[in-house]
């Protein structure tokens, strides 16, 4: 019995232990392949049936490189990750995955530090805890983030920010736990977000939007060309919460399917221009009160946020306003010509109610030279919720709005100034007003009483010389008669007519 045991023992003893130790690269301006790192790491990284495996966590030191270029697999263990403090290269013909092992326990990640030379294409990226980015400028593209993040403290989003300004550009974020791109609140990162796809990130239902920013220190974020769309039921498109200044470009995206489009939290130290993007159907979550707005602005004081050239339909709310945000969302009184509104609104609402724009502050807010899907400035006013129905809140100033019934109908009319006489006359309730200039000029078309009070301005834009006519509705008007007045350049005409219910 006792030579039993003295075998058993010597038998545990002797059964191999693969242990490996974190490996860092020397430091000394080397370049390393995959290949290199099995050759030099102790066991670290070991290759075997077409795939690499990380057995522990891998730092490429300051000064030097790890590059691969050749189509790959790489596998990692539980708890380990890739560091680079030198120099990242991923540039294969078609593609570098980077996995895990067990992909129930996943792996850390990626964190790279202080690397603007460090450039990532081709990986896809998936069942980690975060890609980290530290305090450099380095270039992703043509990436797949996909089923990432259990919410550590190494990071719980695909890509996590600090200090940073990376490019991303053309790559995909899909079903990843909680946010595709963060930064913290007051740690100042300025990213360029170009030519991505986001789709059903967020699969932990948390209350985070798919892209959560915070300062940009004195540089600006750019998020441009996005596709940014359905998420779960509790997430928004895009947020901005920072404790520091905020200088954001927000263009040429379409953001839809969301719990909201995007929300912009701050006063003054936020300065943002949105412009040309599609924002369209965030209602996932169909619950007003929390949610469902195409834009939301929120501040303790007035943000210099402008709005223009925007298409915003069919969330629960348009644009919604609190505290005192007060963002620009058409002025045509000032000088700048940048600002003009031209935003088209279209069937924002909830409970049977339409909700183009909710002004729930005491500021007034300009939102002139809108397109709201109508030419009747009465119907337009039913679209707005703010002083008329609510005393303690601002007015919104909505006029001019760009009307959808006025046409070109003789793009080479060159025979003066005309304004031609309503038809028909007398109307009920309306009637068609027909104008005509020869050149390029600015233009306003406006409704008078007998009084000379002005009741509507119909038209208040630029247009190319031509024949145009428009339809003006007089619905809410009483019996009587009005006038109606044209200004183009130098010229000014005057005709009466005549409302007969």
């Amino acid at each position: 019995m006792k030579h039993f045991i003295l075998y058993l023992l010597m038998f545990f003893v002797t059964l191999p232990t693969f242990v490996f130790g974190i490996y860092s690269t020397p430091g000394n301006n080397s370049s390393f392949t995959l290949q290199d790192l099995v050759a030099v790491s102790s066991g670290a990284v070991t290759f075997s049936s077409g795939e690499f495996q990380m057995n522990d966590t891998i730092i490429i030191s300051n000064s030097d490189t790890l590059k691969i270029i050749t189509d790959e697999t790489v596998r990692f263990a539980t708890s380990t990750y890739l560091g680079i403090s030198g120099t990242l290269i991923i540039d294969p013909p078609m593609q570098v995955l980077f996995s895990a092992i067990d992909t129930t326990a996943r792996y850390l990640g990626v964190r790279v530090d202080e690397s603007n030379s460090s450039v990532v294409r081709n990986l896809i990226f998936e069942y980690a805890n975060s890609f980290r980015i530290f305090n450099c400028n380095m270039l992703i593209d043509s990436c797949t983030f996909r089923y990432n993040t259990s919410n550590t403290s190494f990071g719980n989003a695909a890509i996590s920010l600090f200090n940073a300004k990376p490019v991303i550009t053309n790559s995909e974020f899909i079903y990843n736990r909680r946010a595709a791109i963060q930064g913290g609140a007051n740690i100042a990162n300025a990213p360029i977000i170009s030519g991505n796809t986001f789709m059903y990130n967020n699969t932990g239902n948390s209350n985070v939007p798919q892209i959560n920013l915070g300062s940009t220190g004195n540089d600006t974020t750019f998020i441009i060309n996005n596709q940014i769309l359905r998420a779960s039921t509790n997430s928004g498109g895009i947020a901005f919460l920072p404790i520091g200044n905020a200088n954001i470009v927000i263009s040429g995206n379409t953001i839809k399917n969301n719990r909201y489009g995007l929300t912009l939290q701050g006063g003054s130290n936020i300065n943002a221009r949105i412009f040309s993007n599609i924002i369209d159907s965030n209602n996932t979550q169909n619950n007003p009160n929390l949610g469902g707005s195409g834009l939301n602005f929120i501040g303790s004081s007035p943000q210099n946020t402008v709005v223009t050239g925007n298409v915003i339909r069919w969330n629960l709310w348009g644009i919604t306003i609190q505290n005192q945000a007060k963002p620009n969302i058409g002025n045509i009184v000032n000088s700048d010509t940048s600002d003009n509104g031209k935003n088209y609104f279209f069937a924002n609402g909830n409970s049977g109610q339409l909700f183009d724009l909710y002004n729930n502050t005491p500021d007034s807010i300009y939102a002139q030279n809108n397109n709201w899907g109508v030419d009747n400035p009465d119907s337009v006013e039913a679209r707005i919720f703010h002083k008329p129905d609510d005393p303690s809140l601002g007015f919104v100033n909505y006029l001019p709005i760009m009307v959808t019934g006025i046409s070109n109908e003789n793009l080479n009319y060159t025979d003066g100034f005309k304004l031609l006489q309503n038809y028909p006359n007398p109307f009920n309730p309306e009637t068609t007003i027909k104008f005509s200039i020869p050149e390029y000029t600015a233009v306003t078309l406006e409704v008078f009483d007998v009084t000379g009070k002005l009741l509507y301005t119909l038209i208040s834009t630029e247009l190319q010389a031509g024949s145009y006519s428009m339809k003006f509705n007089a619905n809410s008007l009483a019996s009587g008669i009005y006038f109606y007045k044209l200004t183009a350049g130098n010229y000014q005409a005057t005709r009466r007519f005549i409302l007969l219910k």
